[in-house]
């Protein structure tokens, strides 16, 4: 119902469009207008923002709160995991600010971050790590799931033949902060720790002055590998 509202509005009068209304909006009321747009997937609601002055306010209005979509998936295909969270977490209306996703160790790094990078585009910041469990609702089921990947030789790591399962899953996490600025500052091995510590710290400084005008961050959220010793 809400595809057909928007795909017949855009196909209507230009000249209704550039007043910054039309009859679709006079004919449903702006409330009903609004609870349709709120349910579309996010490629629908990103379209339905282009549609003219009036759509855009009540898209504006929907996304002026923080927001977060986040799904997991236990698929042993990387590929077919990866599409599974994606799809989810864009089945709601949301602009992706960033992305977090966290993976199984049996799954490749950085064919993962690829793959997630290639669906959200360049310009859309992407932290993909490596981790020893997920928690979240399952994208296909929407059911709780809990997985920790502490491998022991016991029955519950076992597949009935003696192996041990294998560590494939995601967790996908895709975050709208209204009028905040996000991206990704990468600390980088070097030799002498004391001045690489310096240098990321300034770097987050900077960014923080350079779209605020403070340089303290409203946030911070650190990744790193596993066992790096990190000290700030």
């Amino acid at each position: 119902m809400a595809t057909q509202h928007l795909q017949h509005h855009r196909g209507g009068s230009s000249t209704a469009a550039g007043a910054g209304g039309s009859n679709i909006d006079d004919a449903i009321g702006i409330d009903l207008l609004h609870n349709i747009i709120s349910r579309l997937p996010a490629t629908s609601f990103a379209s339905a923002a282009c549609v003219n002055r009036s759509w855009n306010s009540i898209c504006s209005r929907i996304l002026s709160y923080p927001k977060l979509s986040s799904a997991i998936s236990l698929n042993p295909s990387l590929e077919e995991a990866v599409n599974e969270v994606v799809e989810k977490v864009l089945s709601v209306p949301i602009r992706p600010q960033f992305v977090i996703a966290s993976i199984g160790p049996s799954f490749t790094l950085p064919r993962a971050h690829q793959l997630i990078t290639a669906r959200f585009g360049s310009g859309v910041p992407v932290i993909t790590s490596l981790s020893d469990g997920i928690i979240g609702r399952d994208a296909l089921t929407s059911e709780f799931k809990e997985v920790q990947w502490e491998l022991m030789e016991d029955d519950e790591d076992l597949d009935g033949h003696g192996n041990l399962l294998p560590n494939q899953g995601i967790v996908l996490t895709v975050g709208h902060l209204p009028d905040m600025r996000a991206t990704m500052i990468p600390l980088l091995s070097q030799d002498e720790e004391p001045l690489m510590i310096d240098e990321f710290v300034m770097d987050i400084r900077e960014y923080a002055s350079l779209v605020s005008g403070s340089t303290s961050p409203a946030a911070i959220i650190l990744f790193s590998i596993i066992h790096f010793p990190l000290r700030l």
